[in-house]
């Protein structure tokens, strides 16, 4: 299973906070082609937000490393963790929200999104990873979902993780494949946790999954 290049640090997913009729809009959209785009190195992104981004170490799955571009570092509610495939930073794979950022969206889907959104946005089912370990909870397949290939080239990653306290049957731990209308599932009814927009490698990889 080939997975995450973009190591976000994992936390319990929160909802975006609700606005009142009449308050500016809380949440914006991430695309193929907006805020960052096919093409786009570190340099081409700190030019077009000058002071606005770092290089960030976080941490990955079994240990690893990688290296990130953030954007809006200072701003817990936009910070955003970009990805490449090189250490020089020129050939990009994903973009997706730091836990706690709650003014992104993406594909309609923001963290804290249930289960039942993201089948909706899929527009059908889609098997995700059993819980409970490094890969624990990643979407591993879109059944050729509306996620699976966005406009402008891009697809979508998304991670789920329980609600906080709710206790994780055995029968959805561990490394197996369970499709997203198990009975279980949907009554365990986990929470995006991290959701990115990744792009494709000379390889044909996708920066941001499988």
């Amino acid at each position: 299973m080939r997975r995450i290049l973009l190591a976000l640090p994992l936390a319990a997913a929160s909802l975006a906070p609700a606005h009142a009729a009449g308050e500016a809009k809380t949440t914006e959209e991430l695309t193929c082609s907006s805020i960052v785009k096919a093409g786009d190195t570190a340099k081409t992104i700190e030019a077009r937000f000058k002071g606005e981004t770092a290089i960030e170490e976080t941490d990955g799955a079994e240990g690893e490393k990688a290296k990130a571009l953030t954007l809006f570092a200072k701003d817990p509610a936009r910070k955003l963790y970009i990805s490449f495939f090189d250490d020089e930073m020129t050939k990009l794979a994903a973009i997706g929200p730091a836990a706690g950022a709650t003014h992104w969206t993406i594909a309609g889907l923001k963290l804290g999104s249930p289960l039942a959104d993201v089948i909706k946005a899929n527009g059908g089912k889609f098997e995700i990873s059993g819980f409970e370990w490094d890969y624990g909870g990643y979407v591993t397949d879109l059944k050729g979902g509306k996620l699976s290939s966005l406009d402008g080239g891009c697809m979508v990653t998304v991670r789920f993780n329980p609600p906080e306290g709710k206790p994780v049957p055995p029968s959805l731990s561990g490394e197996k494949s369970i499709p997203s209308s198990d009975a279980k599932l949907a009554k365990l009814n986990p929470l995006v946790s991290d959701i990115q927009l990744g792009w494709a490698g000379e390889d044909g990889g996708n920066g941001s999954g499988d």
